[in-house]
């Protein structure tokens, strides 16, 4: 597909008469492209094709499952639950970010050939392992309702405004480590450690009830503490989460992609210069 067959006038970007919701309307069909050809070359010359998606991550859950249930034993009623109500919620979180380090580079031809709205390439990708988490979630809903839970509890109706949530916060993210990742190459070794960091220091495979009270404030200024407990809540407990959590962790998202999306527009023709 030419994006350049859906480029709008260049008076109409000067004069502000076509702000960035309306651009990404109108290259609607590129973006839908590279949500298909990332899918496509993902899993191309794959026999399993897309059952990896969830065969991955389930093999780690696997494994945490038997570690922390059976070896160091993490006193929580049935702890397999508890884990998978949040795990890929957080291996969305990795994957996308991991992308992200490499978007400008991987489009560097398209980048520089003809025109379109940058925040493509991002969006692109953010959808892309977007419908990989939801296939992921779907499942991990039928294995709730089939094994676990003896009703179906009114709270799961919040889970599609978590998803929401949690992609405006990652999508920010992805907005900012896609810009830093060009302007300083360390990130891509960097980011994988950070990660990795987050991940313990994440309430992923325990509850937020473990961390000490005395610190316990501080580890919610990690965007992904406070999500990850509005999942363990919605999805495990199947409860309504506190209006206060949900609040704080709504405004927290939106910051980020705000913030984020301002440092993409401040570097991102510096970005598709150097990728």
């Amino acid at each position: 597909m030419d994006p350049s067959e859906y480029a709008p006038t260049t008076s109409q970007f000067q004069n502000g008469r076509y702000p960035i919701f309306r651009k990404i309307w109108r290259y609607r069909e590129l973006l839908r492209s590279l949500v298909i050809r990332d899918l496509k070359v993902k899993y191309q010359r794959s026999f399993l094709g897309l059952i990896w998606t969830f065969l991955n991550p389930l093999l780690t859950v696997a494994v945490l499952i038997a570690v922390f249930s059976h070896i160091i034993r993490i006193q929580i009623e049935e702890y397999w639950a508890f884990l998978i109500s949040g795990f890929f919620a957080w291996h969305f979180i990795q994957m996308t970010l991991s992308h992200a380090t490499t978007i400008f580079a991987n489009h560097a031809s398209l980048s520089r050939s003809v025109y379109f709205p940058r925040e493509i390439l991002i969006l692109s990708t953010a959808v892309s392992k977007l419908v990989e988490f939801l296939i992921e979630i779907i499942i991990v809903l039928i294995v709730l309702l089939v094994f676990y839970y003896q009703w179906i509890p009114s709270s799961l109706s919040l889970l599609p405004v978590l998803i929401m949530i949690q992609l405006v916060m990652v999508t920010g993210l992805m907005f900012s480590v896609a810009v830093i990742s060009v302007l300083f190459h360390d990130v891509q070794h960097a980011l994988p450690i950070v990660i990795t960091s987050f991940f313990y220091l994440t309430p992923v495979f325990y509850p937020a009830r473990m961390i000490p009270e005395s610190v316990r404030p501080f580890s919610f200024l990690n965007p992904f503490s406070g999500l990850l407990e509005l999942y363990h809540q919605v999805l495990y407990e199947g409860g309504w989460p506190s209006i206060q959590l949900f609040g704080s962790v709504t405004v927290y998202a939106a910051a980020i992609c705000l913030l984020g999306y301002w440092l993409f527009k401040r570097y991102e023709g510096i970005c598709v210069e150097i990728a």
